[in-house]
């Protein structure tokens, strides 16, 4: 598993954040420096969500990125999608194959096949039940209750 996923939802709820809270657009350097990474990871990240429909670019003051629909039509799990390879998993599979001289290996490797392809399901179902208005509102909760009525 990569850290896209991740990285990809900190961007959006930033978005969704400075959009709702503040009217302007994100630049790649602010979100980078939020999330903690190079500028050129989000930059990357950017534009697949661009590519996927998920965010559009404004030029000039209060530019910078922007969601390109309402947040609240925006899912984890459609983010997921944007920025993961089609036949990427969640959990790491055997990076080659098994041992075929041992009973139990392939018979070990096809349990865990499908307890991964359960939980990676389910974890797919709980992303499709959460917007980035859902979290990003979620998230402006834990703030006020963790610095009160300071935050805007």
């Amino acid at each position: 598993m990569n850290s896209r996923l991740t990285v990809a939802a900190h961007v959006l709820g930033m978005i969704a954040f400075c959009e709702r809270e503040e009217g302007r657009g994100v630049t790649s350097e602010e979100l980078a420096e939020s999330v903690g990474t190079n500028a050129v990871v989000v930059r990357r990240v950017l534009s697949q969500l661009k590519q996927a429909g998920l965010i559009d670019s404004r030029r000039g003051a209060g530019g910078g990125s922007v969601l390109a629909r309402p947040a609240s039509e925006i899912t984890l799990r459609m983010v997921h999608e944007a920025v993961q390879d089609d036949c990427a998993e969640f959990i790491g599979r055997h990076a080659s194959a098994v041992g075929q001289e041992c009973q139990v290996a392939p018979v070990i490797a096809s349990y865990l096949d499908e307890l991964y392809r359960e939980a990676e399901e389910a974890l797919r179902a709980t992303l499709a039940r959460v917007t980035i208005e859902q979290m990003s509102l979620d998230v402006m909760q834990r703030l006020r209750s963790r610095h009160g009525s300071q935050v805007a």
